[in-house]
């Protein structure tokens, strides 16, 4: 017995006015929440060179998401998000029977801290780590190649929404200080 197209689509709008009411959106889709103090941040890295990929996504990101607005000029008396370092390895995670590399894990981690306009710590130094595990096939070297580029690529990404995470929580942690400091 076949359940007609109309029940399907009856069913489907009761799902979605069921996901939506209980305020589940896609990741990603939603803007951040960050305090009105991180409205304005410069963005610094050590070691970076001209345009790091990694602060190029965090821009990218909190202008997305966050709404912020990036300033570089160093002499604004604005927060300071710095990154401290990144450290991307690989290591050996299995050998085939011939002794060869199969599998590898990238490893990733980014270290950094925020700073506030008067020059205390909002954020103490945070370290945020992924790792992604990938195949290697000596046979096909540079699809493996790319492979392993997009990974660090996408690995790039979710740390700066993870960073991203953790300035949010910055909002969170300080309203009940606001409310317990108000009359």
């Amino acid at each position: 017995m076949a359940i007609k197209p109309r029940r399907h689509a009856i069913l489907a709008i009761l799902v979605l006015m069921v996901l939506t009411a209980c305020g589940f959106h896609l990741r990603g889709t939603g803007a951040l929440s960050l305090p009105p103090e991180l409205a304005t941040l410069r963005l610094t890295m050590r070691d970076g060179g001209a345009n790091p990929p990694l602060l190029t996504e965090i821009r990218h990101a909190l202008q997305a998401y966050g709404h912020v607005r990036i300033t570089d000029d160093i002499s604004a008396a604005v927060p300071i998000l710095n990154i401290e370092n990144e450290n991307t390895n690989r290591e050996v995670l299995s050998y085939d029977s011939l002794g060869r590399v199969s599998t590898f894990n990238l490893n990733y981690r980014v270290n950094f801290s925020l700073i506030g306009v008067d020059g205390k710590p909002l954020l103490s130094k945070q370290s945020v780590r992924l790792q992604r595990e990938y195949t290697f096939d000596r046979l096909q070297v540079l699809a493996t190649e790319k492979q392993s580029d997009f990974l660090q690529t996408e690995m790039r990404r979710d740390i700066a929404q993870q960073i991203l995470r953790r300035l949010s929580s910055l909002r969170k942690s300080s309203e009940p200080q606001d409310r317990a400091n108000s009359p």
